[in-house]
C-alpha cells in the first residue's frame, strides 16, 4: 500500500468519524494500524538509518529553536 492510498483510507475514517460510535471508531483504528504497521515492518533497521542519514545530509542547516 503507497502513503497516498494509505493518507485516502485515513481520511474517509477521519470524515466519516463524527458518525461512528464508539466501537466503530476503536475498529477504524486497528484498521488503520494493520494496514500501516505491516509496510513499516518491512522496512529494514538498515533502511531506516539510510533514510535518517540522507534527510541530514540533505538539510541546508539546522533550525535552532527558540525557548523563552
Amino acid at each position: 500500500m503507497t502513503r497516498k492510498e494509505y493518507d485516502l483510507v485515513f481520511q474517509a475514517f477521519k470524515s466519516y468519524r463524527v458518525y461512528m460510535t464508539d466501537e466503530q471508531e476503536v475498529l477504524s483504528e486497528k484498521i488503520l494500524d494493520d494496514l500501516f504497521y505491516p509496510e513499516f515492518d518491512k522496512l529494514s533497521t538498515d533502511d531506516l538509518v539510510a533514510d535518517a542519514e540522507e534527510a541530514l545530509a540533505n538539510e541546508s542547516e539546522i533550525k535552532s529553536l527558540n525557548f523563552r
